[in-house]
């Protein structure tokens, strides 16, 4: 009974969507079911170049880039009202090896603090740069994710940015 408690627990959606993608992007296979209580009434801009693509796990919507990048937005729903955006985005990076931050930075998205994180580890050997935006907004958690194999040009971050703030959810 203690495992399906873990496995409806919030953080487990959060860090089994990032490992998901990173899982797609190595060619594994991975089912899940869904239990994740999604936002209501979200909207956000991805950029005209980026393409929808199926999202895998839980993201409510995720797009391949030109670069062949993968991005997505998650939203959960289910409280994590006391967990810092710190402890947030390193739930994200559970079962991720050689762990590097490149970057952090406080940043506003939707009239929220939000943290920005760029970083590199390694999932089964295989290394990733990864970007993060997390935010808690109205009892729920945003997850922006993007993964790359490769290095993510300027470009890409800003691109990234863009369409992290361009989040609309409640009053914003």
């Amino acid at each position: 009974m203690q495992l399906l408690t873990k496995l409806q627990h919030p953080i487990f959606h959060r860090t089994f969507t990032v490992l998901v993608m990173l899982s797609a992007l190595t060619q594994c296979s991975i089912l899940t079911s869904s239990g994740l209580k999604h936002a209501k009434g979200i909207s956000f801009s991805a950029p005209h170049e980026w393409k929808e693509i199926e999202s895998h796990g839980e993201s409510d919507k995720a797009f391949k880039l030109p670069s062949g990048s993968t991005a997505s937005i998650t939203s959960s729903c289910q409280g994590a009202r006391q967990i810092s955006l710190e402890n947030l985005t390193k739930d994200l990076l559970l079962g991720a090896r050689k762990v590097k931050i490149i970057h952090k930075d406080r940043i506003i998205v939707a009239n929220t603090e939000a943290l920005f994180s760029h970083v590199n580890a390694t999932v089964d050997g295989q290394a990733f740069q990864l970007l993060f935006v997390v935010l808690k907004k109205d009892n729920c958690v945003f997850d922006f994710t993007l993964v790359s194999t490769q290095s993510i040009g300027r470009a890409e971050i800003e691109a990234f940015l863009t369409f992290a703030k361009s989040l609309n959810y409640g009053q914003s």
